[in-house]
C-alpha cells in the first residue's frame, strides 16, 4: 500500500509540473512555417526571413522550415495546419487576405479554428503596367476600362485576397469595371505582367521598383494614403480624386486553436526578438513597401480580425465575389 501511495504521489506530481516542463521543452524539434502563397512573392520573402531569424540559437533555437501552400485562396494552407497537432510546431503565415478567404465557400476551416498570435507589419501596394504600355497614366487605364467594361485584365493574388479587394476598390471608385486575374501569389502576377500576358498588375512597391528601375515597368498609382518616399513622383489613388477606405495587407501568424498558452507566449516572444533584431532592421531599410505594425495582444488581434472579416464579407457581397 505504501508503494502504491508513493507511486500515485509521483504521478500526481508529474501531472502538476507538466505545464512548466512543457514550457521549458518547447521547441524540442523543427518547426514548420506554412506560407500561404507561392515562392517569389514578397510574402514568401517575408516567410523566409522570419524562418531564418526564428531559427537562431537565441530566438527559438530550432530549425524553422518554410512550407509553401499557396493554392485554394488560403484553403490549402489552412487545411494543412488543421491536420497537424495544436502544439506550436506548425505556424500559419497569416495576412489580411484571410479576412476574405474565410468568407469563401471553398474555405473549409472555420475562423474559430485558429488563434491570431502576432501581427508584424503592413504592406503598401501599387498598380503597374509594362513600360511599353499605351497606358501612360491611371486615368488612361480607367478610360479604356470604361469604354470596354470587363475587358481589361489586372493581375493580382488569389480570389478574395487583399489584392483582389485593392483592384476592385480602386477601379470601382473610378467608376470602371476590370477583370481581376488571380494567381497563387503576387510574384506570379508580376511575372506575367513582365511577360506581356496581362496589361496591368498589382504588386508591392518593393516588388515593382527593381523592374521600374530596369526600365521594364511603369507605376501608375500607389494604393496608399500618402506617397511612397521611394516613388515620390507617383500619385496616390486619393490624390487622383478616388477616396475610399483603403484596406492594407498585413503579415502575421495564426496557430491552431488549442495551442498551449505557454507555447503562444514563446512564439510571441520569439517574434518580438525578430522585429528588434538587426536582420529585421535591414529588411525594413531595403523594403520600401513595409511599415512596422507589431502587435501581440490576443484580444486586440481577435477583435480587429473579426471586424475586418465582417467588413470584408459585406464588400465581397457588394462586388459579386460572394
Amino acid at each position: 500500500m505504501m508503494k502504491l501511495a508513493a507511486g500515485l504521489a509521483a504521478v500526481m506530481l508529474s501531472v502538476a509540473v507538466a505545464p512548466a516542463a512543457h514550457a521549458q521543452v518547447y521547441p524540442a524539434k523543427p518547426i514548420e512555417l506554412v506560407c500561404s502563397t507561392s515562392p517569389g512573392s514578397t510574402a514568401a520573402q517575408w516567410c523566409q526571413l522570419m524562418a531564418q531569424v526564428l531559427s537562431k540559437p537565441d530566438v527559438l533555437g530550432k530549425p524553422v522550415n518554410v512550407v509553401y501552400k499557396g493554392a485554394g485562396s488560403g484553403n490549402e494552407a489552412a487545411v494543412y495546419v488543421m491536420s497537424r497537432p495544436a502544439d506550436g510546431y506548425t505556424l500559419l503565415h497569416a495576412s489580411a487576405s484571410f479576412a476574405g478567404y474565410m468568407n469563401l465557400p471553398t474555405f473549409s476551416a472555420k475562423p474559430d479554428d485558429f488563434e491570431f498570435v502576432v501581427k508584424v507589419e503592413k504592406f503598401v501596394y501599387a498598380l503597374a503596367v509594362r513600360s511599353d504600355s499605351k497606358y501612360q497614366t491611371f486615368g488612361e487605364l480607367v478610360t479604356a476600362a470604361k469604354l470596354a467594361p470587363g475587358s481589361i485584365g489586372v493581375a493580382g493574388n488569389k480570389i478574395g485576397s487583399i489584392h483582389h479587394k485593392h483592384i476592385l476598390s480602386a477601379f470601382t471608385a473610378a467608376g470602371a469595371n476590370v477583370n481581376h486575374i488571380p494567381y497563387e501569389g503576387s510574384g506570379d502576377a508580376i511575372r506575367d505582367l513582365l511577360g506581356g500576358h496581362v496589361p496591368a498588375g498589382l504588386g508591392t512597391i518593393g516588388q515593382i521598383m527593381p523592374h521600374q528601375e530596369a526600365g521594364k515597368l511603369r507605376t501608375l498609382v500607389v494604393l496608399n494614403e500618402t506617397r511612397s518616399p521611394k516613388m515620390p513622383d507617383v500619385p496616390t489613388i486619393q490624390e487622383l480624386g478616388y477616396v475610399y477606405p483603403i484596406s492594407h495587407q498585413w503579415q502575421g501568424i495564426f496557430v491552431k486553436k488549442g495551442t498551449p498558452e505557454d507555447v503562444k507566449v514563446k512564439v510571441r516572444a520569439a517574434f518580438q526578438k525578430v522585429v528588434d533584431g538587426p536582420e529585421y532592421a535591414e529588411y525594413l531599410k531595403n523594403s520600401p513597401h513595409v511599415e512596422k505594425a507589431f502587435e501581440t495582444d490576443g484580444a486586440k488581434l481577435k477583435k480587429s480580425f473579426d471586424d475586418e472579416r465582417e467588413g470584408y464579407r459585406t464588400f465581397m457581397q457588394q462586388n459579386g465575389i460572394l
